[in-house]
């Protein structure tokens, strides 16, 4: 049962649920936009491929939409059972909350649409899974911070409303481009593709826009608050990846403007590249909606008028001023559960940062591995196995007070988040390197078993991105948050940047071959100065 469950591992998983039905709400909502603006205007333009794509669609919508309504269930029972455990709600009262009974609507709707895209061809069928589809929307809306909020609740509504439907509009509407152009094998009717769904993302991206500039003002309001709590840092990580999602965009549009046939045959390459660089676009989009569902469980930044770092705070903690602590303190020096003191709580972040200088430094030295195995030095391509050693270590020390160092046992100490999300990283270390280790090798040579690599970083590193930390001290909370922000960033591009050299060819190839070793290598350098204590 859920409930059984401590109230910081339930409200992990339905940051967890809540990430997952925004990405499949979006593929609901981009099947609408491919089958209402694209097969349907487009049909007489796409020598009959356009019945083929249209049941394509509706199949993949309807996907979308069982596991909207299915997930849309879980979080019900998570978001009670969180009431319950938490806060100590009775069951009866809980069901009554409105963001329940809002996700149970959307749940609803999302089932009514994958029923209606099942159905056999009807004049209704589209308009009704249009309709069903704002429905999700509107419900999704409504069981968001905009829908809480006393004050001004039609501005977030309509802005929160924006926001939703251009992030769903253009990440969900990428997969049906990609099935779109899978069809179609001449090149003039890949450009025409590829320039038709540039016009409708442009005005996706419009209402993404406008819908976050609108929240930004409402929900943040200074710099102070920016860049001073988690609500802010957040929301600085979801821009970042946004802005490499739009320099993407920018650079598919550029592979949709041939205008003659000699210009399409040469285009007939950026088809291939903008295939490829549309894949980053969904996973980097499905690390921006897990972001968004972190967000949510966040109070607004305006909300949090105490305990915000200021600069001088964020940058003493920050600024690499002395040497990685290379030594760490004894362990009957660590409060290991007991009442903490003055001193026991200072060894417990020397621990800490031992535990993750040391991990900078493996992941450094990875990171220099790769660089040395792109020049052609044979010893290098081992790389991958210092992945093993440093899963063993964040498995081992970690979290002294758990086994197999501490009086806590293995079981035990998973009921703490915190704890569990390290034992998770620790050991998706152990496939991440082996495979990587036996593509490197030549043990492994298809183009599948090399992807699992990228797969397990981008993964991780989104993990990271909405990792949370029980602590009592807000502001605390805050700075250690501060720092896995741009780890996560670093992270999420290395493994998608990876995923494109393998995935790509020629220029693109090279250029993302050279960028991933140095993403990775940042994260080591953030970790080797990574800090909790002045």
């Amino acid at each position: 049962m859920l409930t059984t469950l401590p109230p910081d591992i339930i409200a992990f998983l339905a940051v967890i649920l809540r990430g997952l039905q925004l990405s499949s709400q979006a593929i609901l909502l981009g099947g609408v936009l491919f089958l209402m603006g694209f097969t349907r205007p487009m049909a007489p333009l796409l020598a009959g491929r356009a019945g083929i794509l249209e049941r394509t669609g509706l199949r993949w919508t309807a996907h979308g939409s069982f596991t909207l309504a299915a997930v849309a269930i879980i979080g019900i029972f998570a978001n009670l059972a969180q009431l319950v455990a938490g806060l100590e709600i009775a069951p009866g009262d809980a069901m009554g909350a409105d963001f329940v009974q809002w996700t149970l609507i959307m749940a609803v709707a999302a089932l009514a649409a994958g029923v209606t895209a099942r159905m056999g061809a009807n004049p209704a069928q589209l308009p009704t899974l249009a309709l069903l589809a704002m429905v999700v929307l509107g419900a999704s809306v409504m069981s968001s911070h905009a829908f809480a909020r006393v004050d001004d609740r039609p501005y977030f509504i309509t802005a929160d409303a924006l926001h939703q439907a251009g992030a769903s509009f253009w990440i969900g509407g990428i997969p049906f481009m990609l099935l779109a152009l899978a069809h179609v094998t001449e090149t003039r009717q890949r450009l025409m593709v590829s320039l038709r769904f540039s016009h409708l993302f442009t005005g996706a991206v419009g209402l993404l826009l406008a819908g976050a500039a609108l929240l930004a003002w409402g929900y943040i309001a200074t710099p102070g608050a920016m860049i001073g709590t988690a609500y802010g840092i957040m929301t600085l990580a979801k821009v970042s990846l946004l802005g490499v999602l739009l320099l993407l965009a920018a650079m598919n549009r550029r592979s949709s403007r041939a205008r003659t046939e000699a210009e399409a045959e040469v285009e007939d390459k950026g088809q291939f590249r903008l295939r490829r660089f549309a894949e980053i676009e969904i996973g980097i989009g499905i690390t921006v909606l897990m972001i968004a569902a972190s967000m949510a469980s966040q109070p607004p930044a305006i909300d949090q008028t105490q305990f915000q770092a200021s600069v001088s705070e964020i940058v003493e903690r920050m600024a690499p001023v002395r040497p990685p602590r290379l030594v760490s303190p004894p362990s009957d020096h660590l409060s290991m559960g007991a009442e903490k003191t003055t001193d026991s709580e200072t060894a417990d972040k020397m621990w800490s940062e031992f535990n993750h200088n040391w991990a900078g430094i493996f992941v450094l030295a990875m990171g220099l591995g790769a660089f040395a195995g792109r020049l052609g030095v044979g010893p290098a391509r081992h790389w991958p196995l210092l992945f093993l050693l440093l899963g063993i270590g964040i498995i081992l020390r970690s979290d002294p007070e758990s086994w197999p160092i501490g009086p806590m046992g293995f079981f035990e100490t998973l009921a703490d988040p915190e704890v569990f999300q390290h034992r998770v990283v620790g050991l998706l270390l152990f496939p991440f390197g082996l495979f990587e280790w036996a593509v490197r090798t030549g043990r492994l040579k298809s183009e599948r078993a090399a992807l699992i690599f990228p797969i397990l970083c981008a993964v991780g590193a989104a993990l990271l991105l909405v990792h949370n930390h029980t602590l009592t001290d807000v502001k605390e909370r805050f700075l250690i948050e501060f720092s896995h922000i741009p780890m996560g960033l670093f992270g999420v591009m290395a493994g998608w940047l990876r995923w494109l050299e393998i995935r790509s060819a020629g220029r693109a190839r090279e250029i993302a071959g050279a960028l991933w070793p140095l993403c990775f290598s940042m994260v080591g350098i953030l970790l080797i100065f990574y800090r909790e204590l002045p």
